[in-house]
C-alpha cells in the first residue's frame, strides 16, 4: 500500500513550498535533492513509482539501472517492504548521496556501476524479477541503445519484467522554451546523435522496436501527461530542470556550432522568465513500456 510521501521520504526531502530554483550555483549534495523533489512530482502525476495495472507479486529482487539520486528505488522498496531494490550508478557523487537516503530501509542497495559496462560477477544475470530503466535518452546516442537495453534485459530471469520510461520534448506556450529544445535537436542532429530527423526527440515511437530487439514481449504500454504549467509544482520542477539542462548542454551546443554563447544565454534567460509568468502552459509527455522477457 503506497503511503504519504510525507511518510516515505525523510525530513530534507520534503518540499516547504515549491521546488526551489537556485540560479546561484548548485553543488552535488543540492542537485540530489532537486532530483528527489523531481521524483515526487513524477510519481504523484504518474499515481506510483510503476503502473498500476502491474502485478508485482511475483517480484521478490529489482533492479534500478541507472538509480540516479535513487528516488524511484527508495519508494518502491518503502512501498514493498518484502522486496529488495537494488540500485546502480556510474556517478560516484550520487552513488554516495543515493546509499544515505536508501540505508534508512532495510530493503534496499546501491552500488556504483556503468551501466555501459555491467560487471556479470557483481550484477549477475537472470538475478533479478524486475528490471527498471528511466531516461536513458539524457546518457545514451541511438547506437548504444540496443545493446545496452540487451544487458539490461539479460539482467531480468526468464519472464521477468523490463519496464521502462522516457520522455519527449515539452510542449509550451514559451517560445524560448520551444526555442532551447529545437537548439537541443539541432546540437544531436549534427553531432548524429538524433532519434528523429525532425523536431520531436522521437525516443518514444522508437521504444516498442528497441524492446523487442532485446528480447521482450511488451506487455503494458502506458503513456503519462505530466503537467508543467504556470501555478502546478510541476511548473517549478520544469524551471530548474530548465537552469540545469543550460549548464549541462551549454558547450556540447557549442562545439555543435549551433549557436553562439550570447545568443544561448540570452535564449535561456529569456526562457526562465516566460516560465516564471502566471499565464505560462506546459505538458510533457512519457511512455512507460513493460516488457516479459521470452526466454
Amino acid at each position: 500500500m503506497a503511503g504519504k510521501y510525507s511518510d516515505i521520504f525523510p525530513e530534507w526531502v520534503q518540499p516547504h513550498s515549491q521546488f526551489p530554483v537556485n540560479t546561484s550555483g548548485i553543488e552535488d549534495e543540492n542537485e540530489v535533492g532537486q532530483l528527489l523533489l523531481q521524483h515526487r512530482y513524477l510519481s504523484e502525476c504518474m499515481g506510483g513509482v510503476l503502473p498500476a495495472a502491474l502485478d508485482l507479486s511475483h517480484v521478490k529482487r529489482t533492479l534500478d539501472a541507472p538509480c540516479g539520486a535513487s528516488g524511484w528505488a527508495y519508494e518502491l522498496a518503502w512501498n514493498h517492504p518484502s522486496m529488495h531494490v537494488t540500485g546502480i550508478d556510474e556517478r560516484p557523487a550520487y552513488v554516495e548521496k543515493a546509499r544515505e537516503l536508501v540505508n534508512l530501509l532495510g530493503n534496499a542497495t546501491v552500488t556504483q556501476q556503468d551501466i555501459r559496462q555491467l560487471s556479470d560477477e557483481m550484477i549477475p544475470p537472470a538475478s533479478f524479477d524486475l528490471v527498471h530503466a528511466r531516461f536513458l535518452v539524457s546518457m545514451l546516442s541511438p547506437r548504444e541503445y540496443p545493446a545496452v537495453l540487451a544487458a539490461l534485459v539479460r539482467r531480468c530471469r526468464a519472464g521477468g519484467l523490463f519496464a521502462w520510461d522516457e520522455l519527449e520534448y515539452p510542449i509550451t506556450n514559451s517560445p524560448a522554451c520551444q526555442a532551447f529544445h529545437a537548439l537541443i535537436q539541432d546540437g544531436l542532429k549534427a553531432t548524429g546523435r538524433a532519434f528523429s530527423p525532425g523536431n520531436p526527440l522521437g525516443i518514444t515511437a522508437m521504444m516498442s522496436r528497441f524492446i523487442q530487439e532485446a528480447g521482450c514481449k511488451v506487455t503494458l504500454d502506458v503513456a503519462s501527461a505530466i503537467e508543467i504549467s504556470s501555478g502546478t509544482r510541476g511548473r517549478d520542477a520544469f524551471a530548474w530542470q530548465m537552469w540545469q539542462l543550460s549548464k549541462q548542454l551549454r558547450s556540447f551546443l557549442l562545439d555543435a556550432r549551433v549557436t553562439t554563447e550570447a545568443f544561448f544565454d540570452e535564449l535561456c534567460a529569456q526562457a526562465q522568465q516566460e516560465i516564471s509568468h502566471d499565464n505560462f502552459f506546459g505538458l510533457i509527455y512519457m511512455r512507460t513500456l513493460v516488457g516479459m522477457r521470452i526466454g
